[in-house]
């Protein structure tokens, strides 16, 4: 097995939150959650407008800007087409309450659109001082964040920390904007946003800690540094058991076992009930499970196989890293010689998890298990049916290796995800490739890109359509520049509806759509509001740019992991081969054993067993189970 593979517990960490996984390469395993796309809720024209446009900008990086929504919602309201209320401090206490309760239902679009029109709202500005508008401003930067629009939720919480390190949202926006570090990756980039905001010296104690946990993060393979800066973590922060798995696997990283299980066995020691040691949350017990997987395999590399069998053994059966934890427990009972105890723990891994990637693998242990128990036809006969079922998807695997037309055609039906357990020779190749979070998350983004996409060119027309009613100052909405235009933008979307997974259309495709939008809904007749048209339509534009991206690089770690499975298909295969020479040695060897025994006057113990039972078996009697040819006149009944 193995050492630990630091970049995976890396990368396993930025998908988590605050936590990382120590599997390695050859052992890592899809996981079954997977964040559902983000959920939409009604919200006012502009204010939806608003939204993607921060998203875009945040996805495209670009530089903060000053915000036009201010003056859009007192034009909006003069125009009689919001409704004018009086801000008063009650008003605004149940807009938040009503944000709030958006927001525990999950509902982060609607609940947005409440609060811009509380944070932006010139009405609301007399009470700005307020702590319910801080409430306000803190909870508009959470769903922001929660709707990936990361650089308009840093702008709205780096406003709630100005307000200064004493007030009682200063701590909650700092953790915001941590945990958006840990889910963007972006660890130095937001650890100097934090720092312009408040120097670390004059941090209250439990930023200090998000900061230190942070620091080692961005310093990330600098292992003196990041082992300095998790050290700095306390024990009463939310991170520190996240900040001692790293200093365990940085001592794994040293060769220094012994500090390494150290780490690892406080984690997963400390008792479940217990909250003095450690800030226990929901995610502890991920982390928990990770740390008694990483050191089953410390003692597994060891060779204390006992010890990995504790420690393994202990990982729950509700528990992610469970598949894991079998599969390696039966390498290290099959080490030790406990054949029956591997057998069992890959029985179970069958049992638990008939779609795992690692089932060619499993297939061949369970058949290695049968020769090391001299069990060799039944060795023979695991190893040819690991054959006859993986040599096809083999095949097949090197084939679309190479095949760039059957790549593409197995990216679809990847993508598409709709048909992923049809058991037919491409279904298998699918369940082998070892796809993980981080592609599922790719997957949901591409589906939100898709969303934004779309409203991004409808805000196109509606910002000309808005300019047109001002300017003539009635309700009828104009009609399309271009009718032809129109008729081809609604047969483009059509077209990209159906073919949005294929390569060869979906960039050309969207490019029409842009084309044609422009033409039908020109933004030079967006009057007053053609800077804002401009911007709708620069912003699709990147959006399309983002998702053949996001495309790509989907379409990248699908070649990955089918390059992997490809190799690892024809290493079991060709272990395979080993295994039937092992039987059929083993099986010759054994029956030269018996021989040599008999010869020598001694009869072996196998043969010995079956005498001694046929010995007590009367003239009427017959051995069970019968091995032998009965004639149907032996039959007392035979008709």
């Amino acid at each position: 097995m193995a050492k630990l593979d630091l970049q995976d517990a890396t990368n396993d960490e930025r998908r988590d939150s605050s936590y990382a996984t120590n599997a390695p390469s050859y052992m890592r395993m899809p996981t079954m959650s997977q964040g559902s796309p983000r959920r939409r809720g009604k919200a006012s024209l502009c204010l939806s407008l608003f939204l993607a446009m921060s998203l875009g900008a945040s996805v495209a990086r670009a530089a903060p800007v000053d915000e036009p929504l201010p003056s859009y919602l007192e034009a909006l309201e003069k125009a009689g087409r919001l409704p004018v209320e009086t801000a008063t401090a009650e008003r605004l206490r149940e807009q938040v309450i009503e944000a709030e309760g958006l927001l525990a239902r999950g509902d982060e679009r609607a609940a947005t659109a409440v609060l811009f029109g509380v944070v932006e709202a010139p009405r609301f500005a007399p009470l700005r001082a307020t702590l319910t508008f801080a409430n306000a401003e803190f909870l508009l930067g959470r769903a922001l964040a929660r709707g990936h629009a990361y650089q308009g939720a840093t702008r709205y919480l780096q406003r709630v920390m100005a307000r200064g390190v004493r007030e009682p949202y200063f701590v909650p926006a700092y953790r915001t904007l941590v945990d958006m570090a840990l889910q963007n990756g972006r660890f130095a980039e937001t650890l100097a946003v934090l720092d312009a905001a408040a120097p670390g010296a004059s941090l209250p104690t439990d930023s200090a800690n998000e900061r230190a946990y942070l620091a080692g993060r961005a310093h990330w393979g600098q292992w003196q540094t990041a082992d300095a800066a998790f050290a700095m973590v306390g024990e009463s922060s939310r991170l520190y058991p996240a900040a001692l798995y790293f200093r365990a696997l940085i001592a794994v990283e040293r060769g220094d076992y012994a500090q390494a299980k150290n780490a690892f066995c406080k984690i997963a020691d400390q008792k479940d009930q217990s909250k003095v040691t450690f800030n226990v949350d929901e995610r502890f017990f991920r982390l928990k499970d990770m740390a008694r997987v990483a050191l089953g395999r410390i003692a597994h590399e060891q060779g204390k196989y006992d010890e990995a069998y504790y420690y393994y053994f202990s990982v729950p059966e509700e528990s992610e890293r469970l598949n894991a934890a079998l599969f390696e427990a039966s390498w290290s009972m099959s080490q030790q010689g406990q054949f029956a105890a591997a057998r069992a723990f890959a029985d179970q891994f069958d049992r638990l998890f008939p779609g795992s990637p690692l089932r060619p693998d499993v297939s061949l242990l369970r058949a290695n298990l049968a020769v090391k128990t001299c069990n060799f036809d039944g060795a023979r006969a695991e190893a040819s049916a690991l054959v006859a079922r993986y040599q096809p998807v083999a095949a097949l695997a090197a084939k679309v290796r190479q095949d760039e037309s059957e790549r593409e055609r197995l990216l679809k039906r990847v993508l598409d995800g709709n048909d992923r357990h049809n058991q037919d020779i491409e279904g298998q190749l699918i369940e082998v490739l070892k796809l993980d979070d981080e592609f599922r998350e790719l997957i949901g983004m591409l589906a939100d890109l898709e969303g934004d996409l779309s409203e991004a060119l409808t805000s196109v027309r509606t910002w000309r359509e808005l300019g047109a009613l001002t300017k003539k100052n009635n309700k009828q909405l104009p009609a399309p520049a271009s009718v032809e235009a129109a008729a081809v933008l609604e047969d483009a979307k059509r077209l990209m509806d159906e073919a949005k997974r294929d390569r060869a259309f979906v960039k050309p495709l969207a490019q029409l759509i842009l084309d044609a939008t422009a033409a039908a809904y020109p933004t030079a007749d967006a009057g007053p509001y053609e800077r804002e048209a401009a911007q709708a339509k620069e912003l699709a534009a990147q959006l399309a740019d983002l998702r053949d991206d996001t495309l790509q690089t989907l379409r990248t770690m699908v070649v990955s992991a089918l390059e992997e499975a490809d190799d690892r298909l024809r290493g079991v295969l060709a272990k395979t081969k080993l295994v039937h020479i092992d039987a059929v040695v083993g099986k010759k060897k054994k029956l030269e054993i018996q021989i040599g025994a008999l010869v020598e006057g001694r009869i072996p113990i196998e043969l010995l067993q079956k005498m001694q039972a046929e010995g007590t078996i009367a003239d009427d009697e017959i051995y069970w189970p019968f091995e032998g040819e009965q004639w149907a006149d032996e039959y007392e009944n035979y008709r």
